[in-house]
């Protein structure tokens, strides 16, 4: 409830520009209703931030008045401003998994362990190899070799025949 008004307050009643940019991620309030930790989160630079944190402070007093008003009760929480985070652990963890996306499409194909791949390293010699397993970390697949005889005609990376089966 308290978080709700306040958004609303901070919408509708606020018009300083270093607020632009804040929203309230949560609000804790005390047992005893004397204290309300209010988290937020700004969109912006270190110095926004600071800037954004600043003018909610300074208005603390005003967005607890018109709290008052809106939530018609007799005693009103202190409110006390707290930077969330969250938001921004949340943007850093992005960043890194997108960093290892990147890094693993480097990874041409991964072939599921008992299915057989086509081995062109070898040029002319051309051989059906079975995949036991993959290796992540070097990218590469512990094979049993095959007879080139057994391998389809086609041009298809993978071949979906057992070459032993008859």
């Amino acid at each position: 409830m308290i978080r709700r008004d306040l958004a609303e307050i901070l919408i509708k009643e606020m018009r300083d520009p270093r607020l632009a940019m804040v929203s309230i991620t949560g609000v804790d309030v005390a047992r005893d209703f004397t204290i309300a930790k209010v988290y937020v989160s700004v969109l912006g630079d270190a110095q926004d931030r600071s800037l954004a944190m600043r003018a909610l402070r300074g208005a603390a007093g005003f967005l607890r008045g018109h709290l008052g008003r809106m939530l018609e009760i007799r005693s009103v929480p202190e409110l006390k401003f707290l930077y969330d985070q969250g938001i921004q652990r949340g943007i850093e963890m992005f960043e890194i998994l997108k960093t290892e996306e990147a890094a693993l499409t480097g990874i041409q194909t991964i072939i599921a362990p008992g299915t057989y791949k086509v081995d062109k390293d070898h040029g002319a010699n051309e051989r059906a190899v079975r995949v036991d397993q993959v290796d992540f970390d070097t990218d590469e697949a512990a094979d049993d070799d095959v007879d080139a005889e057994d391998i389809d005609s086609d041009d298809d990376d993978i071949v979906d025949e057992d070459p032993n089966a008859e």
